[in-house]
């Protein structure tokens, strides 16, 4: 039986649009936020938007800024349900992690809600602390703050 190769897995820079149009297919993200949002967001922030490739299909993306001269947020990142497990997010991530590490930053920080067990596990399988939590109505909805010193 013959070896398949995986396809090639590329991150590049990215644009607003093109995590709009992934945002909306991510199931996770039950109201994704609009340009409007983004662009408040950026606007004044050193920031950095990637987005990956599979097999030449666009297919994951991460979004973050500058908090501080020292922080820098990892606000939004998801990969399309189809094209999990191939190791994108992980890809995605280290990627961010070496820009910002290279940029200056010394902590990478993110929200997540409780909800998502898999962001937290992938998270602390990456060396981040859960630092805060922040209550919600419903325990599922608290947000999970979470951090690493790069």
């Amino acid at each position: 039986m013959k070896n398949q190769e995986k396809p090639e897995i590329v991150i590049r820079g990215g644009t607003i649009a093109e995590v709009l149009s992934l945002s909306l297919a991510i199931p996770e993200f039950e109201q994704p936020y609009g340009d409007t949002a983004y662009a408040e967001r950026l606007k004044s922030n050193p920031h950095l938007i990637i987005v990956a490739e599979y097999g030449g299909k666009l297919v994951g993306f991460k979004v973050g800024y500058a908090t501080d001269d020292k922080t820098f947020y990892s606000w939004m990142g998801g990969v399309l349900p189809a094209f999990r497990r191939n190791g994108i997010a992980g890809i995605l991530a280290e990627v961010q992690t070496d820009w910002a590490k290279k940029s200056g930053y010394e902590k990478l920080v993110f929200k997540t809600r409780n909800i998502h067990s898999d962001m937290i596990r992938f998270g602390l399988k990456r060396g981040f602390m859960i630092t805060e939590l922040i209550k919600r109505a419903k325990p599922e909805d608290h947000r999970i703050i979470m951090e690493k010193k790069i």
